[in-house]
């Protein structure tokens, strides 16, 4: 009897897991992370034929909820060149009449009307009065050599009396880890290598962070940390401008005093770290792996969560913050010739990213830079339209992407997003989307899945040729007023994160 009982409750208990292995269940899918884009070409207009309101609409049905626009100081100073600052004028006074705001105006409030969020990264270069030595700033060109933390600061505060309220999120500063908006990078000295850069930038944040603690403070708390390019040795940078060594100790003897680092060095009260972990440059894929040591593309986050965890431990920054990825994308071609993605693949790529980023609960946010591509091939074209304005396959794979990852043969999970689904809510029009599977014939729904507050969903589904079949996402979508399709995805494996 004891035997038949066991032997019962063992029956039991397999089918009812065979019953959790065969179901279509959803897995979690409690990612609440925002997507967010950048297209600074088309929302100031700088290009013919461009009209920032429709490109505002256009994010809008996209699914966009936040824009990421660089308020830079010399765009906003109308005269980069003089040496000399006007007497009398206060960089703090966003009155001054030098001073043009109306491009960043516009864009407040376009993007209010259309329900996005926005991100400010505030950042130089400034005119040539705002660094510490103006004769090393070339006529007509942007000078980056060793700027004032005094004036941004002061800058900044122009920025945080204007829009205060009106802005989400504010980052300090564009890719200071490269010599383009902060020079000179390293000083090299018998005493070791100098990141004169992550020197630089720690005061330039803080100059900044106490403007818009003042002037802006119901957002204190949403200043963002970094905004490293990938490439360029942003790591040690990093880690310098946090007084700290790259293993992630405090310096020690005269590296300590060249770094700036004398006493205790001071809290930094961050709300986030944003950064730019394109890999090769928007060229590899999701899969590449890289010989840098020192680098922070997509797959080696981990260096980032190492540091985090580092800085907080010796209390230079506070724990928990989130990581938000606030330029990211892949450039196809054509148009770029030294691109080996096509168009389609990007769309994949696109997707592929988001899943891998979706695994992460640190990353608050997934970016795309561009919106539509410049009309120089040979500069950054990573846009879901060509510059002509015909969309790329990217386009409808960004507004629904898809990612099928291989479980066994005949079961896969299915990772998928309605990207408009927050903009539908809003409208009171949203209706869940269906997940479609072709097996040799025609695409047929097999589940109608719940997205989350960001239309976000994870399914596992089960059935013969799961691994082998076709998948795609079918939308009603009311801000088109028709139906919407994802890419057509087949089963891969897993993406994960690369580890050092």
């Amino acid at each position: 009897m004891r035997n038949s009982n066991a032997l019962r409750t063992f029956v039991c208990a397999l089918l009812a897991l065979m019953a959790v292995l065969v179901a279509p269940t959803v897995a979690g899918a409690s990612s609440g992370q925002l997507s967010l884009i950048q297209d600074d070409a088309e929302m100031f207009g700088e290009r013919s034929g461009e009209d920032p309101a429709a490109a505002m609409r256009e994010m809008k049905d996209l699914g966009v909820d936040v824009l990421r626009t660089n308020v830079l100081f010399y765009r906003v100073y109308t005269r980069i060149n003089d040496r000399v600052k006007p007497a009398g004028f206060d960089t703090s006074d966003p009155s001054e009449p030098l001073y043009n705001w109306s491009a960043t105006d516009r864009i407040v409030s376009l993007a209010r009307a259309n329900g996005i969020k926005l991100l400010f990264t505030v950042s130089g270069p400034g005119p040539h009065w705002a660094s510490e030595q103006p004769s090393r700033c070339r006529f007509n060109r942007i000078c980056t050599w060793k700027p004032k933390p005094a004036e941004f600061g002061a800058f900044t505060a122009a920025v945080a009396k204007r829009y205060r309220g009106q802005v989400d999120w504010y980052a300090l500063y564009n890719e200071p880890n490269l010599y383009t908006w902060i020079t000179p990078e390293i000083t090299r000295t018998k005493f070791g290598r100098v990141e004169t850069g992550g020197v630089y930038y720690r005061k330039l944040w803080s100059a900044g962070y106490k403007a818009i603690r003042s002037y802006d403070p119901s957002r204190r708390g949403r200043v963002l940390f970094g905004e490293v390019a990938a490439i360029s040795a942003p790591l040690p940078m990093l880690y310098a401008s946090l007084c700290l060594g790259p293993d992630g100790k405090p310096f020690r003897g005269r590296l300590r005093s060249l770094h700036g680092c004398g006493g205790r060095p001071a809290k930094l009260n961050i709300g986030g770290w944003a950064i730019h972990p394109y890999n090769q440059g928007g060229f590899g894929p999701p899969s590449r792996r890289t010989s840098s040591k020192v680098a922070l593309p997509q797959q080696y986050l981990p260096r980032l969560h190492r540091l985090m965890g580092q800085a907080a431990a010796r209390g230079r920054v506070p724990g928990g913050r989130g990581i938000y990825i606030t330029e990211f994308g892949y450039q196809t071609n054509p148009p770029d010739p030294g691109s080996t993605i096509s168009p389609t693949r990007q769309g994949q790529y696109i997707n592929e990213s988001d899943r891998l980023f979706a695994g992460d609960r640190r990353i608050k946010t997934v970016a795309q830079y561009q919106l539509v591509d410049v009309r120089d091939p040979l500069q950054y074209n990573s846009g879901l339209r060509f510059a002509g304005g015909q969309k790329k396959p990217s386009y409808e794979a960004y507004r629904l992407p898809i990612v099928v990852t291989r479980r066994s043969a005949r079961t896969v999970e299915v990772y998928g997003q309605v990207r408009p689904a927050r903009q539908a809510r809003r409208m009171g029009q949203f209706q869940k989307p269906e997940l479609q599977f072709r097996r040799g014939g025609s695409f047929r729904t097999v589940a109608r899945p719940s997205p989350n507050s960001v239309g976000i969903f994870r399914l596992n589904q089960s059935r013969a040729g799961a691994a082998n079949g076709s998948w795609r996402i079918k939308w009603q979508n009311p801000l088109t007023g028709g139906v919407s399709y994802s890419r057509v995805a087949k089963a891969g494996q897993p993406l994960r994160y690369y580890r050092d």
